[in-house]
């Protein structure tokens, strides 16, 4: 053989006492393997020798580290993609972490921008709108703010198509782009020079509704649209990327108007009382910070509280409040992102245990080879090194196949968020997130791959030499490490599956809850009458012209196949999320500062309303046909008022009153008719509010929500319904056919998502855990085949190696369940504003889960111990 002469003429080879060995090995027949060990070993005791090409090196560890991967292909898929579906969940993650949460909004200096809400302490209301005085005086004697806009989501009617289509409009102040420092992508924007009491008869528009409406026009600036039967000039398109900062009612904002507030169709002259918009976005004067701001603006308010007794009385507690405007467009949702986040990092380390696990089985068929290169000179540090490199190339293939799966799937992985999540669009796979994905790529394979070679790489050579040549490869060393990293996976796993349990939990709680309606076999519709701005010019500016709307569509759909009952409200009386409308009442006989000024959640209802959805009639009775603008001011209450405003006591009869009258004159006192049930109006996961109901026609609105119940598909009766409706008057939009059902479904859909992910990994991470244990326990029981071949020779019997076998797994997961269970308990109080009549510490979620995973890790366990109960002991002493 060619390679005895070298090993021969090497007097280093010659001098080190493995000499003797290596050149048995040779005379076997695996000379290539020893001169490819010692070619490697030779020079190399450090990181990177003084006389060799640092960059030479490590591409030689880089092929060297493909070729052990390509001569072991059934690991390298399996470590491909284990680390892939880590690496990819968390890089999806992260996009939307860092577009949603992490990235500023796209605005010049977006830290002064603030929302400004008013709020009503003393009854612990918050956000009750706010007047057209208050706006004002914020801007011009506030002292805090450079800018302040109204900011109004409202539907409007677009007409001039082939039928009415309703649009998402946003009312501002004149100098709301100017404050966001938006530019337009077409023509320009409105500003303070095109500011009028009233509203302005220019519009911009949204660039999806210039494509939309006009196929992307170029000639677009000066066309009409008329929304609302008022005519608008269009004055510029906003660019695709560019977002209202803020809620709106259901979808992007189509039309961007302005108005003064001061006149027609507003109250003129405006009131401080009348707070009719729902709030406003500012921008701080350089240098202010949000703390500072909101002390500023407490003293100034509390001077208006002194200047305005009447309008701000002490027993509110009026005080306005500030907020972030990014923290108020993704506060709601930063918890649920936060934990998806940590749930697929867990499903990564996971992964990265199994993977550090299968490296130390692999280590031990590789203890020969290395044992030798040692032997031959090789420095530790430089075995570590390329070790590290077949690590660090199996986390860069992984790495880029993920990235490149996100990539490919983003819009089906985008779709998969709730409609309604905040900044979405503006998910994308820029630096920061590309940035990540290296990173974390990087981190993954030292993660699962530093352990492996640091034990790899120390083994006692003379001991490894022994056990090479007669083919055992473990170590205790190994073993231990081994049995650590698999407590730790059930550890990982066991808080992630306790997450989920306790999510599911929370859940099914929800589904259980009674909303004090039937919402089966119940469909919804919205309708807009629409509102010009000079009410001379409104068609339905009388009551009983609405009234008589209301009534004649009640009367078409309550006759359509199949409706068995139809109510006509107005607004939307069951939203289950929209915003509500809080206002204080006044209760007869009762001074309004002896107490907390009283607060309701007012809404419509027609006289069948409460027979459509099933809610109960607790005393009294409900609204009649006769209940209409001719007659007495009535209301209705529901339980919760009753019980709070009048324990004790009958509260049919009683009076109260709301809201605003005629100039100079107090508001009309309404008799309480009837107490019906309590509705979770505002979502089941609510406290129930209480609720003040007054007749749809005698307080008629131009909002309209159509309730019918039907012994047929609901969904079948949308078309249906809009040509009945258009039949009364074709020029108002329906919209937003649903079931109840779906509105429902749509009230918990962010809880659905986080539930639907975390339960995705945590089923991931169970069946992770599951492989991890028995490929430990196969992997021990083959190394043992002579050791167990020996305990049946001597008359060990089937059953006590079954106990030993399984005993010995189940040690390591009694440990990482009893950690994991510490670890649950420390992390699952941050799920606490996610969970709804569950505790983070549910002894039903604690005792369950860990049930479930030692049972799957006991069948994991057992199917090697049973195959080490059927072990010949002549056929494992011959093989030894």
């Amino acid at each position: 053989m060619r390679v005895r002469p070298t090993l021969e003429h090497s007097a280093e080879a010659r001098r080190h006492p493995w000499f003797t060995t290596t050149a048995n090995l040779a005379a076997n027949g695996r000379a290539h393997s020893i001169v490819f060990i010692y070619a490697a070993a030779r020079g190399q005791r450090f990181l990177c020798a003084p006389h060799e090409d640092c960059m030479i090196s490590f591409l030689s560890d880089l092929r060297y580290a493909y070729r052990m991967l390509v001569k072991t292909p059934g690991f390298t898929i399996v470590a491909v993609l284990t680390l892939a579906l880590g690496i990819g969940a968390n890089v999806a993650t992260f996009s939307v972490v860092h577009a949603v949460l992490l990235n500023p909004l796209p605005f010049p200096h977006p830290g002064q921008l603030v929302r400004v809400f008013d709020d009503l302490r003393g009854s612990n209301v918050p956000d009750v709108g706010m007047s057209v005085p208050e706006l004002v005086d914020y801007q011009d004697r506030s002292g805090v703010f450079s800018d302040i806009s109204v900011v109004w989501p409202i539907s409007a009617n677009l007409t001039g198509g082939d039928r009415p289509e309703r649009v998402e409009a946003l009312a501002t102040s004149p100098n709301y782009f100017t404050l966001l420092g938006a530019n337009p992508e077409v023509g320009r924007i409105y500003t303070k020079q095109d500011a009028v009491p009233g509203f302005s008869e220019i519009v911009v528009i949204s660039d999806a509704l210039w494509h939309r409406l006009f196929g992307a026009d170029p000639q677009i600036l000066g066309k009409k649209l008329r929304l609302d039967n008022d005519l608008y000039v269009v004055i510029g398109v906003m660019p695709p990327n560019f977002r209202h900062p803020g809620r709106t009612l259901e979808t992007d904002v189509d039309a961007y108007i302005c108005a003064g507030y001061a006149a027609n169709p507003f109250p003129a002259p405006p009131q401080r009382s009348i707070r009719f918009f729902p709030g406003a976005i500012a921008r701080l004067k350089p240098g202010l910070r949000i703390p500072q701001a909101q002390a500023q603006l407490e003293t100034f308010d509390a001077s208006l509280s002194r200047q305005y007794p009447n309008e701000y009385p002490p027993a509110a507690g009026w005080v306005p409040r500030l907020t972030s405007l990014q923290e108020d467009l993704v506060g709601n949702v930063r918890t649920e992102l936060l934990v998806l986040f940590g749930a697929v990092g867990f499903v990564l380390l996971i992964g990265c245990v199994n993977l550090a696990n299968l490296l130390l089985s692999r280590s031990a068929s590789r203890q020969r080879e290395i044992a030798i290169r040692l032997a031959l000179g090789a420095g530790r540090p430089r075995l570590i090194r390329q070790l590290l490199t077949e690590s660090l190339l199996l986390s860069t293939v992984s790495g880029a196949a993920a990235l490149i799966t996100v990539l490919l799937l983003k819009r089906a992985l985008l779709a998969l968020a709730p409609a309604d999540l905040p900044r979405v669009t503006e998910v994308s796979f820029g630096g920061g997130v590309l940035a990540f994905g290296f990173l974390i790529s990087i981190f993954t394979g030292l993660l699962f791959g530093l352990a492996p070679a640091l034990q790899s790489a120390s083994p006692d050579q003379v001991a490894s030499l022994r056990e090479g040549s007669r083919g055992s490869g473990s170590s205790r060393r190994q073993a231990r490490i081994s049995r650590v990293l698999i407590a730790s996976e059930v550890a990982l796993s066991l808080v992630l599956l306790v997450g989920a349990g306790l999510l599911l939990r929370s859940f099914w709680e929800l589904l259980q809850t009674n909303p004090g309606f039937n919402p089966h076999h119940v469909l919804t519709t919205h309708v807009w009458i629409p509102v010009p701005n000079d009410p001379n010019t409104d068609p339905y500016r009388q009551p009983e012209k609405r009234a008589a709307f209301f009534r004649e569509v009640d009367r078409r759909v309550s006759a359509l196949p199949g409706v068995e009952m139809a109510a006509v409200n107005t607004g939307d009386t069951v939203s289950l999320g929209a915003q509500r409308n809080n206002f204080p009442f006044e209760i007869e006989g009762r001074p309004a500062d002896s107490e907390r000024l009283p607060i309701a959640d007012f809404a419509s209802a027609a006289p069948s309303f409460f027979r459509v959805m099933e809610v109960p009639v607790i005393s009294g009775r409900v609204f009649t046909e006769s209940d209409d603008t001719k007659a007495q001011q009535v209301v209705l209450i529901d339980d919760s008022l009753a019980h709070r405003y009048w324990p004790g006591e009958d509260p049919l009869g009683k009076r109260i009153r709301f809201g605003g009258g005629p100039p100079g004159q107090a508001p009309p006192w309404r008799t309480i008719l009837g107490v019906v049930g309590n509705i979770k109006s505002n979502g089941l996961d609510v406290p129930t509010a209480p609720h003040i109901y007054t007749p749809s026609y005698q307080n008629p609105g131009y909002a309209l929500t159509i309730y019918l119940r039907t012994g047929m598909s609901p969904g079948t009766l949308g078309d249906v319904i809009r040509r009945e409706v258009q039949a009364v008057d074709p020029n108002v939009p329906v919209f937003a056919v649903r079931t109840m059902d779906e509105v429902i479904a749509r009230s918990m859909a962010e809880r659905r998502f986080a539930l639907e992910i975390v339960g995705v990994f945590a089923i991931v991470a169970l069946l992770l855990a599951a492989l991890g244990i028995y490929g430990v326990m196969a992997y021990s029981v083959s190394r043992r085949t002579h050791e167990i071949g020996i305990r049946v020779a001597l008359g060990a019997q089937p059953m006590h190696i079954l106990r030993m076998t399984i005993g010995e797994g189940m040690i390591l997961v009694v440990v990482g369940l009893v950690t994991g269970l510490l670890g649950a308990a420390m992390l699952t109080r941050l799920l606490q504003s996610m969970l709804y009549n569950v505790k983070p510490f549910d002894p039903i979620t604690y005792a369950a889960i860990p049930v479930l995973l030692a049972f799957v890790a006991m069948i994991a366990c057992f199917v090697p111990a049973r195959r080490a109960t059927q072990v010949d002991p002549l056929v494992a002493l011959r093989e030894e």
